[in-house]
């Protein structure tokens, strides 16, 4: 069975799946063993807990490869705005960081895709023009993901994943220039 994937940049495009991405002759899991391994284990610390720096520097995979991680412009615009929109409805466009959202794609991650913030400023914006002391910064979550550890299949020939953590930009936000001592 022939898999189309649809990429959409200024025009869609159908190619398929299999001429995108290398693939490995391993069985694809399935969708129940999929939740069981992103579901929640008591023995493992809740995810909430990775807003602490000092914990998330603890929990970091060491399989973690971001580089087929591909990025497409999903919604908003990617410039900064020369002024302030405050009549706009949604808060990303209103914000003084206003960002866009991008859809990222990595075949290698489960899930494959996910939607992404991305500042449109460096400097934060005030009504008028760009205020130099504060600039604007990513507001991250963090989803847990199952990354295919590559080549590997298991007895029964499936794919193998490991568990990881993954950082998910969901906004902007103006924060004071950090300053050097």
């Amino acid at each position: 069975m022939l898999r189309i994937c649809i990429l959409v940049h200024m025009f869609i495009f159908l190619i398929p799946c299999d001429a995108m991405y290398i693939t490995s002759s391993c069985k694809e899991i399935s969708n129940w063993k999929i939740k069981q391994q992103l579901g929640y284990n008591p023995r493992e610390s809740d995810m909430s807990f990775h807003i602490i720096p000092q914990f998330k520097k603890m929990q970091r995979s060491s399989i973690s490869d971001k580089s087929h991680e591909q990025f497409t412009r999903l919604f908003g615009n990617s410039t900064c705005p020369s002024e302030l929109n405050t009549s706009a409805f949604s808060v990303m466009f209103r914000s003084s960081c206003p960002w866009y959202i991008e859809l990222s794609v990595d075949k290698t991650r489960i899930p494959v895709t996910m939607a992404k913030a991305r500042c449109r400023c460096k400097d934060c914006q005030t009504k008028t023009r760009p205020h130099p002391d504060f600039s604007c910064a990513a507001v991250k979550t963090y989803r847990r993901v199952l990354r295919e550890i590559p080549n590997q299949c298991d007895n029964e020939g499936f794919k193998m994943y490991t568990s990881d953590v993954e950082e998910v930009p969901v906004a902007c936000t103006c924060v004071a220039t950090r300053t050097r001592i």
